[in-house]
């Protein structure tokens, strides 16, 4: 039963020396911007490629006008 309490103590210690270290290693500005910039990026790409996956499963052409049907 001692182990308990020393698996406890050495999980907090890890955790609290992770937090210790992202706590005292901040991003800068100038990184910051950068990781905007590539989510940004990710999130349009993601977006282009789903489109094309519904181009791609729909089976008529995209140039063909489809009319949408209209409520009563």
């Amino acid at each position: 039963m001692g182990s308990y309490p020393k698996a406890i103590a050495v999980g907090f210690g890890i955790v609290g020396a992770a937090y210790a270290l992202m706590v005292t290693t901040r991003l800068s500005p100038e990184l910051k911007k950068e990781y905007e910039i590539v989510k940004a990026d990710q999130a349009r790409r993601q977006a282009f490629s789903d489109v094309l996956k519904r181009a791609a499963a729909d089976p008529d052409p995209m140039w063909i006008k489809k009319e949408t049907p209209k409520n009563p």
